[in-house]
């Protein structure tokens, strides 16, 4: 079960939002800079970056409510579950390095390390055992919100993310404890992807270079 707190967060911050436009003027101020990086309509724009920025952090409680739902139907929550409760504590306890002003930049951090931290997990298994663990795959919007914070702030993010994978995943004895469980490929679950937040008429794509 998710703890209501996120979703009681997530409500308070878009309210906060809607009454202030502070997260909107900033993008507004950045926003040729941003059309470097990334595809966005040419109506509207700042409307769909909003768009994405407000489903990206809402799909946070439905990818941990999968991700609780599946490791227990298949028999691995006690694997699955230090890395849940590091992903509920980056929004109801951040870590040091993030705004705590509960508005809606600083929540959009915390869902960048919570869906950064399980695509670090389903990244490892790929690595290790040649298949996801997770049905999960939010690269292409993790690489958006990685524009959107900035690359050095970005970056500081990632590497906080990495090290406290690590802390869990290299271990010797886990590959051993993992190897055997049946991952998501063998769940009648669909997968949660960044196409859910991508795909929609105001989309927002990554520009290639060229």
């Amino acid at each position: 079960m998710v703890p209501p707190g996120i979703r009681e967060t997530i409500s308070a911050a878009i309210r906060a939002e809607q009454a202030s436009h502070q997260l909107r003027a900033s993008l507004e101020r950045r926003l040729p800079a941003l059309r470097q990086t990334l595809q966005l309509p040419e109506r509207q724009p700042l409307a769909a970056l909003m768009a994405f920025i407000t489903g990206y952090i809402e799909s946070v409680p439905s990818c941990l409510a999968v991700v609780t739902s599946l490791s227990k139907r298949l028999g691995f929550f006690d694997y699955a579950a230090p890395f849940l409760r590091l992903a509920e504590d980056y929004f109801l306890q951040p870590p040091e390095p993030l705004p705590q002003d509960g508005g809606l930049g600083a929540l959009l951090d915390e869902a960048f390390l919570c869906h950064r931290l399980l695509e670090e997990v389903n990244d490892h298994h790929i690595r290790h055992l040649q298949r996801p663990l997770l049905p999960l795959d939010m690269t292409e919007a993790n690489i958006i919100v990685h524009h959107l914070l900035g690359d050095a702030f970005a970056s500081r993010l990632e590497e906080l993310v990495q090290f406290t994978a690590m802390q869990l995943l290299e271990k010797d004895y886990v590959w051993q404890q993992v190897r055997d469980l049946p991952g998501s490929h063998e769940a009648s679950v669909p997968l949660m992807s960044s196409k859910d937040l991508v795909g929609s008429e105001r989309r927002i794509r990554l520009r290639l270079a060229s």
